[in-house]
Formats: C-alpha cells, structure tokens, sequence
C-alpha cells in the first residue's frame, strides 16, 4: 500500500487539473521556493471546494461567521511561507503591500473608534475584527507571491488557476443544467437564495461565481490578443457558464474589461475570430436565454435593483456623517442600528457598492489607500504590456489581469467582490505573478542584428 503525504495528494490534485499543459518551466529557486509554488498551486486547486466546505461557527443573532476549508488551508500555505521568510532572512514589501496594510490599519483603528461611538459590544466588535483579519490573511499571498515563487513559475501558477476555473465552470454547467437549487440542496440552512437553473457551482452565489468566471476569461482574452496559445474550448466553455449565471454585474465587469483590451489592441485577429464563433453559437439559442433571464427578472428594475439603489442612499448618509475614517470594518451591520436600520439577513451587514462600502467603513483616507493600490497595480500591468520586448504571453497576461482588475471593480457597485474571500484570493495572485513578470528582465534582442534596441 503507497503512502500518501500532503505533498504527494497536492502534485497528484495539480497534474489532474493541467488539462494538457505543457510541463511546468524548471524551478530557478532554492529548495523553499519550489516547495512554496508547489502550495501554491495545490492551495489554487481545492479553491474547487468553495462554499461546500463552509462551518458555521460564531453567530450574533442575524449575523454567522463560518469557517472555510479554504480559510485552513490558507493558515498551511502561510505558514509555509513564515517558514521560508525565516530560511531567507528578508520579505519585500512593495508599494502595493504597503498600500494594502495601510488600509489594513485604517480599517482596525476606525472599528476600534466605532466600539464608543456605536457602544459595540464585545462580540460585535470581535465579528468585525475577525473579518479583517480574514482579509489580511488573504492578502499575505501577495507578498508570499512576490517573495518565494519565481519568475520561472509565472506559467505553472497561471495553469493551475486557469484550469481550476475551468473544472468550475465545467462543473457549474452541469449543476445549471442537471442541478437546479443545487445550493438549497447541499446546504438547506444556510440561508442561500434560491436560483434555480442558474450557474452557482460550488460557490453556490451565481454573481460571484460570475465575477471569477469573468476574470478568468479576460485573462484569457488578453493572451489571445497577444497572439499566446489558448484552446478555443476554454474560452467558449467560460463564456457559456457566464451566460448560464445570468449575472448582470458579471456580464457588466466583464464588457468593461473587454473594451480596455479592445482599447490596448484593437481587433486582433484571435479575438475577432473567437467572437465571431461565439456570436455563430449563441444567435441560435439567444431567445431561450433572454427568456431565461427574464424568468429572473434580469430586464426589470424592481426587486434586487431597487434594494441596492435604496441601499446605496443609506450608504451615502453614513458616509457623509464619517467622512474621515468611516465606521469601522465590517461594522455597517451593527452601526445600522443607530440609524433606526434593523439588518435582518446577512445580506444586510456588506453593501453592494464596491469603493462606496470601502468609503463607508474606512472614508476617504481608506479609500484613497485602497484605489490608490489598485492604481499601483494597473500601473505595474501597463508598463508590462506596453513593453516590445516581452514575449506575448507575458504582455498578454498583464493586458488580462487589468482588465480582469477593471471588471471586478465594475462587479463590485453590484456585490461585494472587493471583500469577497475567493474573489480577492485570485486577485492577490493574478497582481503578485505580474509584480513576478515586471521584475524579471525581458530578452533583448542583440546589437547589430538589425533590429531595434
């Protein structure tokens, strides 16, 4: 009988998921930083867990805070990377770091405030920090990244996110078809809304399950605008499962980013060629999708879009009563109360308004810390595709992840992507391998040769 360790259950999950890829680049690193890439790539695989491996585990009255399989092994992964720190004996923190935990701080000084000016007891204000504290832990990988995964490994991470996506989407097409309710099904308690045929997969919420497909296909696009390999199938297969989450904020984000790569290249002769099939396949079937939507109320203005615009009024008024530091992060639930706003769900403690509920809890300095970081990042991808001597895949890459950066803002006025786990997770390592790619030297070509220097 073989035996089985962490690391030998991780490789196996990794090959299994490179759907035909070449073979990853030989590692340029020291012993600590293959074993930190490796991780890497196994932690990107079993995000397929999703919410499925969710526990609920503290609970103030309307308000639940879980656990996530993901969340543990986050701990292993960073743990790992404590331990190469140490063997290396230094950690790089760069602007957009810095930037990140600034913010951090902003948000933990401002909740601290929020406990007099709110009278939050001791448990709201441990809810509120415990969430911060997820979120930093998720933004560690950044710097964990940018540390101890070589250049060399950019290919292999950027495998294995994009092909764990793509067993998300492959996944999430079936449960749309052959599953509906698929998240009343495996966990009836835990307040999901009911979506039907909608895609969910296995983070059981089609808009942000919309949100990752639509990152990822940008990503793609942007490669394909570049003139790097991508099988036809993947595209298409993102595209489909999009549609199949009827999310409009994801459908949004992802026009958005895809007019910033269309800006960049203009009609490079891949992408018109994918979209002509797309449009080829979909025209046919384009009367059963808009009824579709419509059984969901996706052309209407009532519902879920009238809730948001009332939510965002609310937003605003706390915003301009704390316009400095905001109230505090993840105290909106609470904080409500003192304006007569009992929260009922837990849908009532996050606000869909992207930099509007970062204004909210953290005010303009924290909100200018947080677009600040998302400009440092956008600056780092420009200065990455607008380089001639890069090979395409690399230019391609940045291209994407802008517009990947861009759609996720775009999605965020409609949900609360910018703080969402798995959401920011793909973010964090999207940013760290172009900080990978803009610090590695492109080839030059040699003087002499004719061509330009």
């Amino acid at each position: 009988m073989p035996e089985w360790s962490c690391e030998t259950v991780g490789a196996v999950m990794i090959r299994a998921l490179d759907l035909g890829a070449t073979a990853p680049l030989p590692y340029a690193g020291g012993a600590a930083r293959v074993r930190i890439a490796s991780a890497l790539r196994a932690f990107l695989a079993l995000m397929l867990v999703g919410n499925l491996g969710r526990v609920p585990v503290w609970s103030t009255a309307a308000r639940s805070t879980p656990i996530l399989m993901n969340d543990v092994i986050l701990l292993g992964l960073l743990l790992a990377g404590l331990v190469a720190a140490l063997q290396h004996h230094s950690l790089r923190i760069d602007l957009t770091a810095t930037l990140a935990l600034a913010f951090a701080a902003v948000g933990a000084g401002s909740a601290l405030l929020a406990v007099s000016r709110f009278g939050l007891g001791v448990t709201e204000f441990a809810v509120s920090i415990a969430y911060l504290l997820r979120w930093i832990a998720y933004f560690c990988i950044y710097p964990l990244v940018v540390n101890f995964v070589d250049a060399a490994d950019v290919g292999a991470v950027w495998r294995t996110l994009n092909a764990t996506v793509l067993a998300f989407a492959a996944f999430g097409v079936i449960q749309s078809l052959f599953l509906p309710g698929f998240a009343q099904m495996v966990q009836p308690d835990a307040g999901w809304d009911v979506q039907g045929h909608r895609l969910v997969s296995t983070f059981l919420d089609p808009n942000f399950a919309g949100g990752l497909i639509a990152a990822i296909l940008l990503v793609q696009l942007g490669r394909m605008a570049f003139g790097a390999r991508v099988p036809l199938w993947q595209p298409l297969l993102l595209v489909s499962a999009l549609l199949l989450t009827i999310s409009r904020s994801s459908l949004l984000g992802f026009a958005v980013g895809a007019c910033l790569i269309l800006a960049v290249r203009g009609l490079a002769r891949k992408v018109v060629r994918f979209g002509g099939i797309v449009a080829l396949l979909i025209l046919p079937f384009l009367p059963l999708l808009i009824a579709f939507a419509a059984r969901f109320g996706r052309f209407s203005i009532e519902g879920s879009a009238a809730l948001r615009f009332i939510s965002w009024m609310h937003a605003i008024r706390v915003f301009s009563d704390h316009p400095v530091i905001g109230i505090g992060f993840n105290t909106y639930g609470f904080v409500q109360r003192a304006y007569g706003w009992t929260p009922t769900s837990r849908v009532d403690f996050t606000l869909d308004g992207g930099l509007l509920f970062i204004a909210v809890m953290t005010g303009l300095v924290g909100v200018a810390l947080y677009s600040g970081m998302l400009g440092a990042v956008l600056l780092r991808c420009r200065r990455a595709w607008k380089d001639r001597h890069r090979p395409g895949e690399e230019r391609g890459l940045a291209l994407g992840v802008a517009a990947a950066t861009i759609a996720l803002v775009v999605h965020s006025i409609f949900l609360n992507s910018l703080l969402y786990p798995f959401l920011m997770e793909v973010l964090w390592i999207l940013w760290g391998l172009i900080h990978l790619v803009s610090r590695s030297a492109p080839p030059r070509p040699a003087t002499g040769s004719g061509a330009p220097v």
